[in-house]
C-alpha cells in the first residue's frame, strides 16, 4: 500500500525493513526451537544407553547369585575340616599348587615312613628332596649314634604307615615366583605297628620348602624334575595315643646313601 506524498511521489505505508525484522526473528526462534529439541533427543538417546548399560550389568551379575556346591572332609580323630577342590584350569587349584602339594606329600611319605624293606629307597628320595637344616636333621635322625634312630627304635618287625589329612599353604608369594622360600601347613597321622602293638598319632608339620634351578645329575633330576626342596621342617604332635609296651628290638643301622646330593 502506497499513499502519495507532497512532491508528488508514491512512498510505501510500511517500512520494508520491518518486514526483513520480522522474517528474522521469526527464523531466529524457529531456529532455538530446532536446537532445544535435538538437546532433548541427544538427552534422551543417551539415557536410554545408560539405561541398556545397566540392565547388561545387572544380568552379568545375576551368575554370581548361583549356590555352589562345596565337599567338606572331617577327620573324625582330629576334627579338622578340609574343603575338597576340584583340578580345573585356571580352577581352585592351579596345576603348580597341585604337583607342589604333591611333592610335599612324597617327601612326608618318605621322610616319616618306617618299613625295613623299603628303608634306604625312602631314605635316599627324602634326602634328594632336603637341603639346609631339613637334610642336616634328616642325616642325625638316622645317624648311628642317634639313641633315636628309627632302625634301633623300631627294628625289623615294626612299621609306620603314613596317611597325609591336608596341605594347606601359608603364603601365595611363591605362586609368582618359585624360588622364594614359603611354608605350608600339613597334618598326617601315623600308623605304627609291631607284633605287640598298634597305635596312632596325629601330627601338625610345617613345611619350608622352594624351588631350586642348580644343576644336578639326570638320575636325580628323573627322581626330582622340578627341583623341589625342603629346607626346614619341624612336626609337633596333636593328639598321643596310649602305647602298648614292647621293647625296642635292635636291628642294623642305615647308613647315610652315597652320592646323595649336598645340601
Amino acid at each position: 500500500m502506497q499513499i502519495e506524498a507532497g512532491n508528488g511521489v508514491d512512498q510505501p505505508l510500511v517500512n520494508e525493513s520491518y518486514f526483513h525484522d520480522g522474517a528474522r526473528w521469526e527464523r531466529d526462534i524457529y531456529r532455538r526451537l530446532e536446537i532445544s529439541r535435538n538437546v532433548w533427543r541427544v538427552v534422551a538417546v543417551a539415557a536410554l544407553i545408560c539405561l541398556a548399560i545397566g540392565l547388561l550389568t545387572l544380568l552379568s551379575l545375576v551368575p554370581l547369585k548361583s549356590t555352589e556346591v562345596v565337599t567338606l572332609l572331617v577327620d573324625k580323630a582330629t576334627g579338622f575340616v578340609e574343603v575338597a577342590k576340584p583340578l580345573e584350569e585356571g580352577g581352585p587349584i592351579s596345576q603348580r599348587e597341585a604337583v607342589t602339594q604333591a611333592n610335599i606329600v612324597r617327601y612326608i611319605r618318605a621322610r616319616e615312613t618306617y618299613d625295613p624293606p623299603a628303608l634306604r629307597d625312602n631314605f635316599e628320595l627324602a634326602s634328594l628332596l632336603s637341603a639346609g637344616q631339613a637334610s642336616k636333621d634328616l642325616q642325625e635322625a638316622f645317624s648311628p649314634n642317634n639313641l633315636h634312630n628309627p632302625v634301633k627304635l623300631y627294628g625289623i618287625n615294626g612299621r609306620i604307615r603314613v596317611i597325609v589329612h591336608s596341605v594347606n599353604f601359608l603364603s601365595q608369594g611363591w605362586m609368582e615366583n618359585p624360588k622364594s622360600p614359603a611354608t605350608a601347613a600339613v597334618r598326617f597321622t601315623s600308623v605304627r605297628t609291631s607284633d605287640r602293638e598298634r597305635m596312632e598319632e596325629h601330627w601338625a608339620a610345617n613345611v619350608r620348602f622352594r624351588y631350586t634351578a642348580e644343576p644336578m645329575k639326570n638320575e636325580w633330576r628323573w627322581d626330582n624334575p622340578l627341583g623341589f626342596q625342603v629346607i626346614e621342617y619341624r612336626k609337633d604332635q596333636e593328639t598321643v595315643a596310649p602305647i602298648v609296651g614292647a621293647a625296642p628290638v635292635e636291628a642294623p643301622t642305615v647308613a647315610p646313601p652315597t652320592g646323595a646330593p649336598a645340601p
